[in-house]
């Protein structure tokens, strides 16, 4: 797949952090862990996003998800959406399932089917909130942890160090970096290891498009030109070419 962009995702764990020079590195979004269980972290809004915005760069969040009930997910789910109140961001917001998670150590084959309807229960609450509402989860987690052809409707960011994603389901994203021997992620700015991810789709673009995470059309409107009228690429075009110029550099 066409990787369209490369972003991190960070926790308290990577301290402090110097944005502009994880912009200036390339990476043009950050995935910002805003929660765990029922709790939000402090480092989300106090600390990182400011930080993302005033370095411009895209940004989205994900919850770490303690519950083992579908009712315990829901309210997890509803703990996420408090903590984005009055945020619009620009790429998905995700729930992690992890193998330290009180669901992790069942073990894959003990209640695989409840791991699922968690999933479901999780993102259902995003999703009717109007959010771009997605997985992270590792390859193996997909394929033997839970029933991935039950999670085909939502958007999935997976995590796999090696040379290349063998996940087979459709992903948007994918952690090919962390804090593992052979895949130790590193990025100017940040002192210490930092996961590392490939994007394959336009998220920002889309999550504008269709007004989901918050944003609505009075957030999309064109700036008007110096004479008051919004004018199209193609207009601008023809009327360069109107007066004589042909050659037009971007």
């Amino acid at each position: 797949m066409l990787t369209i962009a490369r972003g991190i995702d960070i926790s308290s764990h990577q301290g402090d952090i110097d944005f502009q020079k994880v912009r200036d590195a390339g990476y043009s979004y950050a995935i910002i862990k805003a929660g765990q269980g029922f709790r939000q972290m402090d480092t989300f809004r106090k600390k990182y996003l400011p930080a993302v915005l005033a370095a411009s760069l895209d940004w989205g969040a994900y919850w770490w998800s303690d519950a083992v009930t579908v009712p315990e997910a829901k309210q997890e789910a509803q703990a996420f959406l408090k903590a984005l109140d009055g945020l619009k961001p620009t790429y998905p917001i995700y729930m992690d399932q992890e193998y330290e998670s009180p669901c992790g150590k069942w073990g894959a084959a003990k209640n695989k089917q409840l791991r699922t309807d968690m999933v479901k229960a999780f993102l259902d609450v995003l999703q009717d909130a109007g959010y771009y509402a997605a997985l992270y989860s590792s390859t193996d987690w997909l394929q033997n942890w839970v029933f991935d052809n039950q999670l085909t409707k939502y958007d999935k960011w997976v995590a796999q160090y090696a040379s290349k994603c063998t996940y087979m389901g459709d992903y948007g994203m994918w952690q090919h970096h962390g804090d593992i021997p052979g895949f130790i992620g590193r990025c100017d700015g940040i002192s210490v290891p930092v996961d590392l991810n490939d994007c394959y789709k336009d998220y920002p673009q889309m999550i504008k498009n269709h007004l989901l995470n918050g944003w609505t059309k009075a957030d999309l409107q064109d700036k008007p030109d110096s004479i008051g009228t919004t004018i199209t690429f193609l207009q601008a075009r023809e009327l360069l070419k109107a007066a004589g110029i042909t050659k037009i550099i971007l």
